[in-house]
């Protein structure tokens, strides 16, 4: 373990499991809870309460338990929320996750996200570089968000949903207002082309299919495809054909994910 207990600041209040290399210059603070065999590179701060799954590892320059505003408002009686990110999870350099967040087992951040507090993602999840959650989401298991996604407050995401490039959700009708904010629900197995805005209290039921750059406004059915701003039906997802074999086009994509998993 290189360096010194002093260089690297580990509270003696923080629990560090066995066969963890710490590197220098990083700060675990009291309550912290770091499972065997994870491996913490420079410049990491880890506040209090953080729980750290085996085998995970975090990236230079990462935060995580940041702080929630009433640490700033009293920071005397300020107790920092639990954090807890599942074993085998892999937090890429620079990423901020905020306290009272929930990450099953396997999840996997790009470099530079950022998610919030009071946000809650299940098993084999991934989040992209420079990707943002806003906070207070509910997200299921087996999702893919890629680089740069924006997902926005009070959004609800079940299991299997692959978000790509620059799409996003928004909670508000009447930006910016802020009554009556819900973000949309997607339903298993949607997939969300780049480009995408997807409206508040949205309906994106099970295995739709929306096009790159679309703006859906009003809720889609299942297995349907829908393109355009704003978004409408074009035709089923069967419909849609491979152009390299004979066959429905997202099955293909479907069970290559399955196989293969999917980067961030």
């Amino acid at each position: 373990m290189p360096g010194t207990e002093t260089a690297k600041r580990i509270s003696a209040k923080a629990t560090i499991g066995k066969g963890t290399r710490i590197a220098d210059d990083v700060l675990i603070m009291d309550g912290a809870v770091i499972g065997d065999n994870c491996v913490i590179e420079p410049s990491v701060i880890i506040y209090e309460n953080v729980k750290l799954g085996a085998n995970s590892w975090v990236g230079a320059q990462c935060i995580l338990g940041e702080r929630l505003i009433g640490y700033q408002r009293d920071p005397v009686n300020y107790v920092n929320p639990d954090l807890v990110i599942g074993e085998n999870s892999t937090i890429r350099s620079g990423t901020i996750i905020y306290a009272s967040c929930t990450f099953g087992k396997s999840f996997q951040t790009g470099h530079r996200a950022v998610i919030r507090e009071s946000s809650v993602f299940g098993e084999n999840c991934s989040f992209g570089t420079l990707a943002q959650c806003d906070g207070q989401v509910k997200i299921g298991d087996n999702c893919r968000f890629h680089n740069n996604v924006f997902i926005a407050t009070f959004t609800t995401i079940e299991d299997n949903v692959h978000f790509y490039p620059m799409s996003c959700t928004v909670d508000s009708l009447h930006p910016p207002c802020q009554k009556g904010r819900e973000g949309p629900y997607l339903e298993s197995g949607v997939i969300v082309g780049a480009k995408v805005l997807i409206l508040p209290r949205v309906r994106v039921k099970t295995g739709a299919i929306v096009a790159g750059a679309s703006v859906v406004t009003h809720d889609v059915e299942p297995n349907m495809v829908v393109a355009g701003a704003p978004a409408r039906a074009v035709k089923t997802k069967t419909e849609v054909r491979c152009h390299l074999e004979d066959r429905p086009a997202y099955e293909v994509a479907l069970e290559s994910l399955k196989c293969s998993g999917s980067g961030t």
